[in-house]
């Protein structure tokens, strides 16, 4: 039986594939629909940096994957599926991916050997044959918010959008603070289920740790807007509390994965919609400047463009990398000049697939380039003569934007 919000989430595609100013929006909405026919359920670990999310995902898993030390460590976004071998891969945001040595991750996951993820790690997926994992879900483990490193935060902010349940690790050393309020706050929108739990327990007193328990609940109650809320005290040190947080997970999931996905699924849908408004609220304002600053901010393209394919031409290795540079470069050009989302898909690259000569990567760099130009020109109608071309252009911009207002009502 398909539920309603996957139809929902099928007519949010269908309306947002049909424009090309909505792209990228659309393809966020194939992903919920996939997560949704799959069951694929996503379980994050999230909260403030030094809270002790690393060493609780490998007592979660019970297998020492993850990195840990003394100063904030995690860097970027790190997901361990189940697999009988420990294989790690990392993804890297120009579509590299490269299969790494576990002894090696910290170098690309850790703020001491990747400074500000000078290498653009996007992910870092691993396996493990973890028994938590073995139903089919993914586990993730992420950077902390609040730190000195800006690119942490940032990385946090980004992927507890893809979350469905989310584990919010609290510790006994601090107080919530207004940094984990404000988290919080915006997790609610994207997860359809938290668990809250309370670490570093063995550092204090039964009487300690039932005070904090009890000032913590009376903050989530308030936020989350209800009665009550369980809250798990742990400890990965030792080990208490670890296994009442891993079987109410994995319970949970089994009796209402389908349940906490669609709600997931829902929260996610209702943001992509309100962005797909912005986006062409943007687009609004963008067609509608005077043709003089239109004029000027086609010509920075036109440049950035030529300086590409001059680039290109010097070119003589990893032909494909670059194209993925490309495009991610334009996208950013766009977004800079116009307000507006540019998007490409970015295409991934297993270390040594190399199957483009020099005459092919620079044909498809001109490609990518003219497409560019010739949407532009299109969905902005620049110095488009041809009234009834903008009549129609303007009456499905209207049609669109009243569809997605109906759907998200």
């Amino acid at each position: 039986m398909t539920s309603e919000i996957l139809e929902k989430c099928k007519k949010a595609h269908e309306l947002l594939a049909a424009d090309e100013a909505c792209k990228g929006y659309a393809e966020q909405t194939a992903q919920l629909i996939d997560k949704l026919e799959n069951q694929a359920m996503t379980v994050s670990i999230i909260g403030q940096f030094k809270r002790g999310k690393s060493s609780l995902s490998n007592a979660i898993l019970e297998d020492k994957v993850l990195p840990v030390g003394i100063v904030p460590i995690t860097s970027a976004v790190t997901k361990v599926v189940y697999r009988e071998d420990k294989s790690v891969h990392v993804y890297f945001k120009n579509g590299a991916v490269e299969e790494v040595d576990a002894a090696d991750l910290s170098k690309y996951i850790s703020e001491q050997e990747n400074k500000n993820n000078e290498l653009g790690v996007e992910m870092v997926v691993m396996g493990s044959p973890s028994p938590f994992l073995k139903e089919g879900m993914e586990f993730v483990d992420t950077p902390g918010v609040g730190s000195f490193h800006k690119n942490n935060t940032e990385a946090a902010y980004e992927y507890m959008k893809e979350s469905d349940g989310v584990i919010f690790l609290l510790s006994v050393d601090s107080p919530i603070n207004q940094i984990e309020i404000d988290f919080l706050r915006n997790t609610n929108d994207f997860a359809g289920r938290f668990y809250f739990a309370v670490n570093k327990t063995d550092t204090v007193s039964e009487s300690d740790l039932n005070a904090y328990i009890d000032y913590c609940r009376m903050i989530l109650c308030e936020l989350m807007g209800t009665e009550d809320v369980k809250i798990f005290p742990v400890s990965a040190k030792t080990g208490a509390g670890i296994e009442e947080l891993k079987n109410t997970v994995l319970t949970d999931c089994r009796k209402n994965g389908a349940a906490i996905l669609e709600e997931s699924a829902e929260k996610k849908l209702k943001e992509i919609i309100t962005q797909s408004l912005k986006q062409l609220d943007f687009y609004w304002k963008a067609m509608n400047m005077p043709y003089e600053e239109l004029d000027e901010r086609f010509a920075a393209v036109q440049k950035v463009i030529e300086e590409i394919k001059e680039t290109a031409a010097t070119r003589n290795a990893i032909f494909e990398l670059y194209l993925n540079e490309i495009k991610l470069q334009l996208s950013a050009k766009i977004l800079e000049l116009f307000g507006m989302e540019y998007h490409y898909n970015i295409k991934e690259l297993p270390a040594g697939m190399v199957t483009m000569n020099k005459d092919q990567f620079l044909k498809q760099v001109d490609e990518i380039c003219d497409d560019l130009v010739d949407t532009l020109n299109r969905i902005l109608l620049y110095r488009e003569e041809n009234a009834y071309t903008v009549v129609r252009r303007i009456n499905a911009i209207n049609r669109l934007t009243r569809s997605l207002k109906r759907l998200q009502e």
